[in-house]
């Protein structure tokens, strides 16, 4: 990145929500200098249910499906990369791995120094979206 240019970080999940936001940044706020990242966060929530903190659990299970959650983040950064290609847009795409994810990306931009964040919905209706934003 050279002196200026802003870094725009956009989460993306997968979804098409995710994807909105990536349309609604390409063609409202691009700007050609940006440095554009794109987060995709692992979150191993999955792995954990209430039965399963106070169950004894074979620690090969655990590993086995942390692996797994993994291994569907790579295949979502691969799809995230396509769509850039197919967009014609140039972006770093990084897969952050446990924790919020809310907090991990929030985290991640302050490190990056980003200018802003962009992201889909939550799913809110739309009276909620209204009062509580995205």
């Amino acid at each position: 990145m050279t002196e200026g240019n802003r870094v725009v970080v956009i989460a993306m999940d997968g979804s098409a929500d995710a994807d909105k936001a990536l349309d609604f940044y390409s063609t409202n706020l691009y700007r050609e200098n940006d440095d554009i990242v794109i987060l995709h966060c692992v979150h191993h929530r999955s792995v954990y249910t209430y039965e399963s903190i106070w169950a004894p659990t074979d620690p090969g299970a655990i590993s086995i499906a942390f692996e797994e959650e993994s291994r569907k983040g790579n295949e979502v950064c691969k799809a995230i990369e396509q769509k850039l290609k197919d967009h014609n847009v140039t972006a770093r795409v990084i897969k952050l791995e446990g924790g919020d994810p809310g907090h991990t990306v929030v985290h991640k931009a302050n490190d990056l120094n980003a200018a802003m964040i962009i992201m889909g919905s939550r799913g809110l209706g739309t009276i909620r979206r209204t009062l509580l934003g995205s």
